[in-house]
């Protein structure tokens, strides 16, 4: 239990120092938080049984940072896809500057071009 409780902290500040730089455009750490995500992801990728434990937690996140990394991570896994949709259609619609909603429709756009998405 530990552990999730560790990977689901971890997930969640890699997702919002991800977004914070991505703003301020510090690529370097864009490139550190991007690579500790795909770890988790495909932690989550390969493990089912950690990955029910996370996911839904991490799509409900109140963070909108934790929510877009948790719906594209779910939409690549295949799983949680409408939870994933919906969470990505609504963040694409917010307006504010402390929102993803542009990163949201790019991954909502991609992810509807291919119908999938990779990591």
């Amino acid at each position: 239990m530990d552990d999730i409780i560790k990977i689901i902290e971890d997930y969640r500040e890699y997702a919002i120092l991800h977004r914070k730089a991505s703003y301020n455009g510090d690529y370097k750490t864009v490139n550190k938080n991007y690579d500790k995500l795909k770890k988790i992801y495909t932690l989550l990728f390969n493990n089912s049984g950690l990955r029910e434990k996370i996911l839904p937690q991490l799509l409900n996140d109140t963070n909108f940072a934790v929510k877009l990394w948790a719906s594209a991570h779910s939409l690549g896994i295949g799983e949680y896809k409408e939870k994933a949709l919906d969470n990505l259609e609504y963040i694409s619609k917010l307006s504010s500057n402390d929102t993803p909603s542009f990163e949201a429709k790019m991954t909502l756009q991609e992810y509807k071009a291919k119908g999938y998405l990779r990591f």
